[in-house]
């Protein structure tokens, strides 16, 4: 997993897990589901910000959903009081912070079996895609609300369902803002011109060690 950071963001992209790629989304994220049986697929933990401490556990099968470990959150809804909680799909350049309304901070204390990313079950219907806000979306993002020294910190989880009826679905990458109570955009990743610092450096150590070699020559 590679790891880059700058300035109060912290980025992380998904390893490959499928190589060759079989589907579309293999080549882009960690694939998560079962190749068509649904009570094999896999789990999958996701530390955001790298203290070794898993922070979200995803659960794959004919129900995809997010489970939020300690006091970290997801941002969701209830679509009923007796119902469990679903997991709201955020476009890209949505402000994650303090406020998510109309969706709201969801923990395991007030849904303890997770949220619901995407949902498929056979009802007869052959129009029927799924449930759940991410069931057929190839990518979109989690909004995460991570608790790191008792301070909220705000995160984003790219990731998408787009062949519900498998169960489960693909993870690309995740950031993090370092500064606490401060919010994060939905895709936000370490500015180009730090890019560029980091390259220039790069080439400049090449020169450098190219001219020590030829003067030792």
């Amino acid at each position: 997993m590679a790891a880059f950071s700058q300035g109060t963001i912290v980025y992380n992209r998904m390893p490959l897990n499928i190589v060759p790629p079989q589907f579309p989304w293999d080549a882009e994220g960690y694939r998560a589901i079962a190749d068509g049986n649904p009570n094999n697929a896999p789990s999958v933990t996701v530390d955001i910000n790298g203290d070794g401490e898993h922070d979200y556990h995803f659960i794959c099968g004919m129900d995809f959903g997010v489970l939020s470990l300690g006091d970290n959150k997801v941002a969701g809804y209830f679509i009923t009081p007796w119902e469990g909680a679903s997991a709201k799909a955020l476009p890209p350049n949505v402000a994650i912070g303090p406020s998510m309304s109309p969706a709201a901070w969801i923990g395991s204390q007030d849904s303890p079996l997770g949220l619901m990313l995407s949902s498929w079950r056979d009802i007869g219907d052959p129009s029927f895609m799924g449930i759940g806000e991410f069931a057929g979306v190839p990518s979109a993002y989690l909004g995460l609300q991570l608790q790191i020294e008792g301070r909220a910190h705000y995160a984003w989880l790219r990731l998408g369902a787009p062949l519900a009826p498998l169960g489960g679905g693909w993870f690309y990458d995740f950031a993090y803002e370092t500064r606490p109570d401060t919010p994060i955009l939905a895709g936000a990743v370490p500015e180009p011109s730090t890019w560029a610092l980091l390259v220039g450096g790069g080439v400049l150590m090449v020169w450098f060690r190219r001219k020590r070699n030829a003067r030792r020559g």
